[in-house]
């Protein structure tokens, strides 16, 4: 799941520092929320924006802190505050008028990127400050009212985790019918707060000067909508026929006339545990020193490190929170069942050790990370272990054909969550800006029958929260796994081995080539340095090939 791409630092401000220029000092140090100083020279642009990122980042951590303790449940969170304060920094036109009058003009290299992240940040001046704000609020209350809702399932109060393990287990199709209905309930709730939203956000992408929200949204992480479609259509194409087969062979093995969405799930889950041959390959209780083991392994000191790992039952698959890059990360990951549950971990771990291996002597805007389609690429490279073959084999302790099998099975678990719930609600939320005028229901139906091949039940668009919580989000984790197959097929190249779960130059690799530089170098550049190509879809095309495949 998204990690919360928010720095921090101390709230210790420096001395005054000021430059002679003839007789008269001038300060070129920022105030704390004052007006920018004069900025005549570089070294004057520097300090400035020293100043202005170590303002960001102190609000920054308190915001990450208390984003940690409402993804936790709290009710009585800052998390509101503190955003609103983030977005005082970003709507600031004096601000943007340094930024823009320097673009260009610099010889250093650093300087020139740090320009450019805090040129895109400051778009925001352009927009009437109140809108952000708004946006703050209603997403606020969304993530409070999605933390805190329970689902009246047969008399039953559940969480959306409790939902999912009704629908992997339950062999009583009208109980999981109910528990998959049961999650429109939260509609009316939220439905038109994610509306507005959109709205809002839609509002703010136009007055920055794009087109549509959309368009907006995606062009903090070097994407446009066309792209974004295009691939989204390319992957389905891709995946078109095998998915087909899938719902095939899990309405002839259920016994059903016609697929549901409430059947996948337990579908899914049988053909792990017959995978398994009697072994519970992927259990929960020994799940962390797993991690702790396969890290180790890959050569990263686990036990040094300060990532905070909690199994917490959070609205989503997981969330990581860096406390301070260089320093500290906390991540939750949710109680799930079976290979879900590895795979989150795994991610989340793999986020945290993004943020904890960053330098932390780099300039703070750098110590945010990486745009989402890299960050959550690099997240998912360690993510990918759960479903590996060789890590399956030692780890459950079955021998190679069940591991080959358990591995086709995860890649299945993988292929089936990217259609259902990553490539139709990415199309569907590009779609929604695309055609604000289109029914909202009818447009994202089509949407989920183009990648799910069944028919959505209800107002699935209404119950849709990271449309609103976490705007053009979705599409990051498609281009995540594809990043991750070729980041994973880089490395056993430069390795010379097939097996990287017992390798520990993993930990360097991944270190040196991405984690340690934060946001210094632009994704796509940190992933041609490191594969020698442009991202593409064709290692995971080659990784997905045999999902799912059957046993002769």
């Amino acid at each position: 799941m998204r990690a919360v791409h928010l720095a921090l630092l101390a709230c210790v401000i420096a001395p005054p520092v000021a430059a002679q220029r003839g007789t008269r000092a001038e300060p070129v140090r920022l105030t704390l929320g004052g007006p920018p100083p004069v900025v005549r020279t570089e070294a004057d642009l520097r300090a400035f924006l020293d100043g202005l990122e170590a303002q960001e980042l102190a609000v920054a951590e308190a915001l990450s802190i208390e984003s940690y303790n409402q993804w936790k449940g709290a009710t009585a969170h800052r998390a509101g505050d503190f955003g609103r304060l983030m977005s005082d920094f970003a709507t600031r036109k004096d601000y943007a008028a340094v930024i823009e009058r320097w673009r260009g003009r610099v010889k250093d290299s650093t300087l020139a990127r740090r320009l450019t992240l805090h040129r895109r940040d400051l778009l925001l001046a352009r927009v009437d400050p109140r809108l952000p704000i708004r946006l703050i609020d209603v997403q606020t209350a969304i993530q409070d009212t999605v933390g805190q809702f329970r689902y009246a399932v047969r008399g039953a109060q559940l969480t959306g985790t409790a939902i999912q393990s009704v629908l992997d287990t339950s062999g009583d199709r009208a109980v999981r019918e109910a528990a998959y209905k049961a999650r429109l309930q939260i509609a009316p709730h939220i439905g038109p707060s994610i509306a507005r939203a959109m709205r809002l956000n839609d509002s703010i992408g136009r007055a920055e000067g794009f087109a549509n929200g959309a368009a907006a949204g995606l062009y903090g992480a070097t994407l446009d909508p066309a792209r974004v479609l295009a691939d989204l259509d390319a992957f389905e194409r891709a995946t078109h026929d095998t998915w087909s087969a899938v719902l095939e062979r899990a309405r002839h093995d259920l016994g059903v006339e016609r697929l549901e969405p409430w059947d996948l799930d337990l579908w899914l889950h049988r053909q792990e545990v017959a995978a398994g041959a009697g072994v519970e390959a992927w259990p929960q209780q020994p799940g962390l020193a797993r991690l702790r083991d396969l890290m180790m392994a890959v050569g990263f000191a686990y036990d040094s490190l300060p990532i905070d790992v909690k199994v917490w039952d959070v609205p989503t698959g997981g969330i990581t929170f860096p406390v301070r890059p260089g320093f500290e990360a906390r991540l939750l990951t949710n109680p799930f069942a079976g290979s879900n549950f590895y795979e989150t971990l795994f991610h989340e771990y793999g986020h945290a050790l993004n943020f904890v291996l960053m330098r932390p002597d780099l300039p703070p805007v750098f110590l945010r990370g990486d745009e989402t389609p890299l960050g959550e690429g690099l997240a998912e490279t360690l993510g990918h272990f759960a479903y590996d073959r060789h890590w399956l084999e030692r780890a459950a302790g079955v021998p190679a054909d069940r591991a080959l099998a358990l591995e086709r099975i995860g890649k299945l678990q993988l292929l089936a969550w990217i259609r259902r719930s990553i490539a139709a609600n990415a199309h569907a939320e590009i779609s929604l800006y695309l055609h604000p005028r289109a029914d909202r229901d009818s447009l994202f139906a089509a949407s989920y029958a183009k990648f799910v091949g069944l028919a959505a039940p209800g107002e699935l668009v209404r119950t849709r929260d990271m449309f609103a919580t976490g705007p053009l989000y979705y599409q990051s984790y498609l281009y995540a796994n594809m990043i991750a197959a070729q980041l994973r097929e880089a490395m056993r190249a430069d390795f010379g081995v097939d097996d990287l779960t017992r390798e520990p130059r993993v930990a360097r690799w991944l270190t040196d080539r991405f984690f340690a530089m934060g946001g210094a170098v632009p994704w796509p550049e940190k992933i041609r340095r490191a594969t020698g190509r442009e991202l593409t879809a064709e290692a995971l095309g080659r990784y997905l090939a045999d999902a799912g495949k059957q046993e002769p």
